[in-house]
């Protein structure tokens, strides 16, 4: 496993990161913002309007960094 994996497996994303799921759907990558996170899920709102629960260690996964502004 490299560094950067390894990291990402480590990283919880709190409310409102953006995140970006590495296993492209249909060709695209699918970004959204973490409406909720704990030690078990990730509860996603994806920027195409579905939501969906991640699972840490299953789901893959990365911060992109553009955190909304409230």
């Amino acid at each position: 496993m490299a560094i950067d994996e390894r990291q990402a497996s480590n990283f919880v994303p709190r409310r409102g990161d953006r995140i970006e799921l590495l296993q492209p759907r249909m060709g695209v990558r699918v970004r959204g913002t973490v409406f909720y996170s704990d030690q078990l899920q990730r509860l996603v709102k994806w920027d195409d309007g579905r939501s969906e629960g991640l699972r840490p260690g299953i789901d893959r996964f990365h911060s992109v960094g553009d955190r909304p502004s409230s």
